[in-house]
């Protein structure tokens, strides 16, 4: 009868530690929506913005000429708006990201102009 209540005060505690790692949610519990394609997208935007307001810096610190800026600023805008084409977003919404955009690069400029 010993042996009995010995062996129900281990295997009790132990079913109750090794239930959630045996029949517990089947989903990835460390997954994020890291793989959607909206934080995809939001990814892709928030890189593309940040190079534009990196190459108005190196353009406004001589690191950059006019034409490479150019070009790099022709590049990132066309990507932006392509991105923005993707998300499908609403007038109102699509104004609040060039807002957006408009006040970064122009204060990346504002920086280096010390103004």
């Amino acid at each position: 009868m010993l042996i009995l209540i010995a062996i129900l005060l281990t295997l009790v505690p132990a079913a109750f530690i090794l239930w959630p790692f045996v029949f517990g949610p089947r989903r990835n519990e460390f997954e994020h929506e890291e793989g959607s394609e909206h934080a995809d997208l939001m990814m892709r935007w928030e890189a593309a913005a940040a190079g534009l307001a990196g190459a108005e810096l190196d353009h406004a610190l001589g690191n950059l000429s006019t034409q490479d800026y150019q070009a790099v600023n022709r590049q990132l805008l066309s990507e932006a708006a392509s991105i923005m084409a993707e998300m499908e977003l609403s007038e109102d919404e699509e104004e609040r990201m060039l807002s957006a955009l408009r006040d970064e690069v122009s204060s990346a400029r504002a920086r280096v102009e010390g103004t």
